[in-house]
């Protein structure tokens, strides 16, 4: 069965703040619309200040000003910050429109979420289920896993 995380998102209107909040802890991070649908997913497995040092996070701000996008977060260890990026992107893929990488195969290690707190719109992400877990198809929708398995905070 794949490993259970727990995701604790938090929600800020801008990237730098998201890098005081999280500047040296280990991290993935999701930015999203203005409606909070994902476009994109990264990680920081250095934390925020290392990952957008310099005015590298002032720029990202710049190019988001007044368009009302978000950046969601969630401390993860550091060896698990690629898994569950991965896990991310490849739940994500068809809508993940500035991601290029991981969209093709599915990641070796597999992972189930627990999504809690500030989370970004993740009905439209294909939700991985361990055959263990179910009698039905692997993937469901997030609302599906809410209702069948518990797995998601609504």
């Amino acid at each position: 069965m794949g490993a259970q995380i727990r995701l604790e998102w938090r929600k800020f209107s801008k990237l730098t703040e998201a890098c005081f909040v999280f500047a040296r802890d280990p991290c993935v991070y999701i930015q999203t619309d203005a409606a909070e649908n994902p476009i994109r997913i990264g990680k920081a497995s250095e934390g925020l200040e290392a990952r957008y040092r310099g005015g590298t996070g002032y720029a990202i701000d710049a190019a988001m000003h007044g368009s009302d996008n978000l950046v969601f977060v969630a401390a993860v260890p550091k060896e698990l910050c690629k898994a569950v990026e991965d896990e991310l992107i490849w739940q994500g893929r068809r809508q993940l429109i500035y991601n290029n990488n991981g969209k093709i195969l599915p990641p070796i290690q597999r992972l189930v979420f627990v999504h809690e707190g500030m989370v970004p719109k993740l009905q439209e992400f294909e939700i991985w289920v361990p055959a263990e877990a179910k009698q039905k198809p692997a993937y469901f929708t997030r609302h599906r896993i809410a209702a069948t398995l518990g797995l998601c905070s609504s």
